[in-house]
């Protein structure tokens, strides 16, 4: 019974599972690439779940059990047709040999096919890894981009504000200046003509003084 991806729990990172499989990373890609593991894309690093890997190392270490028989069976049967070859006479030895050099040229052939295809395959992971990275370098940028663009609206409102207190600060610089002058100009409109008035009282005093000054002179 398979298990639903949303209900796996990917806690693992690839560093981590590269060390419980004891294989590299570009192993460990090529397992994913290959669907033998589930992952999952949190915040631009990849997750796997424990139980996959578990289950992954448990096949892997069943597999090099059955690859230890089937070595020992091998081994047993060349060492029973050596033991036929050395008693058979030369001619059919001869005819053995020409045979048996015969299929070590194509399993030559046939392993550097599998070199080329090892090869074709790591390329391809490599390949695969590097364009989940630009997909992610470029979902980063997206969202720069998307923060950029949000972020225009506000510098714009922040210069705007400064811009208005700015005006207003002069503004309001202005009408103190204003308000400072028209109080000088009140003063001094209030003090000449309070000596106006001053002169006005002195000159009315001379002139009504004038008659009698005139009379005691006469005296």
């Amino acid at each position: 019974m398979q298990v639903d991806n949303a209900q796996k729990q990917y806690n693992l990172s690839r560093e981590a599972a590269s060390k419980l499989l004891k294989v590299s990373m570009r192993t460990l890609d090529r397992y994913l690439g290959g669907k033998k593991l589930s992952s999952q894309l949190v915040n631009g690093r990849i997750w796997l779940n424990k139980e996959e890997i578990d289950s992954l190392l448990h096949d892997k270490n069943r597999a090099v059990v059955v690859d230890k028989v089937d070595m020992s069976t091998s081994k047993m049967s060349i060492g029973v047709h050596m033991d036929n070859v050395d008693n058979m006479d030369s001619p059919e030895q001869d005819a053995v040999d020409i045979l048996s050099s015969q299929p070590r040229k194509i399993s030559q052939q046939s392993g550097s096919g599998n070199a080329y295809k090892k090869l074709f395959e790591e390329l391809r992971d490599e390949l695969r890894e590097k364009q989940e990275r630009l997909e992610i370098a470029n979902y980063r940028v997206g969202q720069l981009e998307a923060q950029v663009r949000n972020s225009i609206p506000m510098l714009e409102y922040h210069r705007e504000n400064f811009e208005k207190q700015r005006v207003q600060q002069e503004l309001s610089g202005k009408l103190e200046e204003s308000t400072s002058l028209i109080k000088q100009l009140y003063l001094k409109i209030k003090y000449e003509s309070f000596g106006k008035k001053l002169f006005l009282i002195i000159l009315l005093g001379v002139l009504a003084l004038q008659p009698l000054w005139l009379l005691l002179r006469d005296i």
